[in-house]
């Protein structure tokens, strides 16, 4: 005669719900949720800036004490405002324009050599958008960018 042997689902039940429990706890730090919804943000806000243009400056450094030579500066600039913003800005910058231009060259001359050595132009970028967010209302630049940046020495 065979004895039939009851099958016990409830440990096998517990052990999967353990496995389970502790699965969801060791992925539970594999993410941050809230740079998650900041890089998603940031994501979102970018796709909704518009350009608008700066201007063209041409200027001159000062010498090099050392060579005595000079670096001739030729640049195009742009920056991205919020596209909502984008009619308050310009009115604003027809408005300022001669600040903005004045404060620009004045901001690229400061420049050594070694910014403009920079691939990035990092340290360029934000002391061009310190100097038009310190004119225009509300800080609207949200980065600088070049159109055209040209440096000749003789």
């Amino acid at each position: 005669m065979r004895t039939s042997a009851q099958f016990n689902p409830v440990f096998g039940t517990n052990r999967w719900i353990a496995i389970l429990a502790v699965a969801l706890a060791l992925c539970a730090g594999c993410y941050d949720g809230s740079e998650m919804v900041k890089q998603a943000q940031t994501a979102a806000l970018r796709t909704r800036l518009a350009e608008i243009d700066l201007g063209k400056f041409q200027t001159t450094l000062p010498r090099d004490p050392v060579t005595s030579r000079f670096t001739s500066v030729d640049i195009h600039i742009f920056g991205t405002v919020p596209r909502y913003r984008l009619a308050a800005v310009t009115k604003q910058l027809k408005v300022d324009e001669y600040r903005v231009r004045h404060d620009t060259l004045a901001a690229v001359r400061k420049s050594t050599r070694d910014e403009l050595a920079e691939p990035t132009f990092a340290q360029l970028r934000a002391r061009l958008e310190k100097v038009v967010n310190g004119v225009l209302e509300d800080a609207p630049v949200k980065e600088i960018g070049f159109y055209q940046l040209t440096m000749r020495s003789p």
